[in-house]
């Protein structure tokens, strides 16, 4: 089987991979979360792994995006625990780095060593940890490093500067598996989905949850993502407890159904957590 990541080489989006396919399956680097959501769906891959939720820096809203507007759905999710390095050219020293490469949510999750340590560095966002460290691989100037896992070290012939630099001593990231078709149940499941108000009234979002609550449905998230349409127009995100085969899930869907101007269900997974 074929199995997209946000590439390239390198990337806790292939770890997560590997873990979850237990080493099976080709991988195909893409270089945005959005053309991995894609390839799923035009059957290009058989499936594809992406970043939806880290323990320290919350969402990430791409993925969000492609969960509402691509025809995937979740088959699984996948929980990894994360361990940042920053990376840099042979030969370059931590007190001469002026420029920290990294996808945002790497970057954020080592605010507080970055801050202690290279407080006047330049920080550049990148589309992933693999890419920063391809770049800085490439332009071999000392005074560039990356943030992310130590497996680059040997894809891009780098080498530590730092290691474990991210803030706190447990640091998770919750990827999904993205596929045509989502899981059956298995008796401990989590279903996600995504709703569009028609109009914004009092009330509507306490009336929609409503249809959870009253069927002691428990809900383990809720956010809201702009819909991209107008300002202050927004989709809500939810994940439940439940597989939608569930009855007391289907009457819910039901209800909310009727209360929404669009309900798309993501999919229904085992629950990692």
């Amino acid at each position: 089987m074929k199995i997209g990541v946000l590439g390239p080489r390198g990337t806790y989006a292939e770890i997560a991979a590997r873990t979850h396919f237990k080493g099976k399956g080709e991988i195909v680097p893409y270089p945005m979360i959005t053309d991995v959501a894609k390839a799923v769906a035009r059957g290009e891959v058989d499936a594809g792994v992406v970043p939806v939720e880290s323990l320290r820096e919350g969402s990430v809203g791409e993925t969000l995006d492609v969960l509402a507007w691509e025809d995937v759905k979740i088959q699984a999710e996948i929980v990894v625990p994360i361990s940042h390095a920053l990376l840099g050219v042979k030969g370059a020293k931590l007190e001469k780095i002026t420029q920290v490469l990294s996808h945002p949510q790497a970057l954020a999750q080592c605010r507080e060593f970055l801050r202690k340590n290279l407080s006047n560095a330049e920080l550049i966002e990148m589309t992933s940890t693999a890419k920063a460290a391809e770049q800085v691989s490439k332009l071999k100037q000392a005074h560039m490093a990356a943030i992310g896992p130590k497996a680059l070290v040997q894809l891009y012939e780098l080498q530590v500067l730092r290691d474990e630099i991210q803030a706190g001593e447990t640091n998770l990231t919750r990827f999904l598996c993205l596929a045509k078709t989502d899981a059956k149940k298995t008796g401990r499941d989590k279903t996600s989905i995504v709703f569009y108000t028609a109009t914004d009234r009092p009330g509507i979002l306490y009336e929609i949850l409503g249809e959870f609550a009253s069927r002691r449905i428990n809900l383990t998230k809720i956010e809201s993502r702009p819909s991209k349409k107008a300002l202050g127009d927004y989709l809500f995100f939810i994940d439940l407890e439940g597989h939608r085969e569930d009855q007391k899930v289907k009457e819910a869907l039901i209800g909310v159904r009727k209360k929404t101007a669009m309900l798309k269900v993501a999919g229904s997974y085992p629950k990692k957590f």
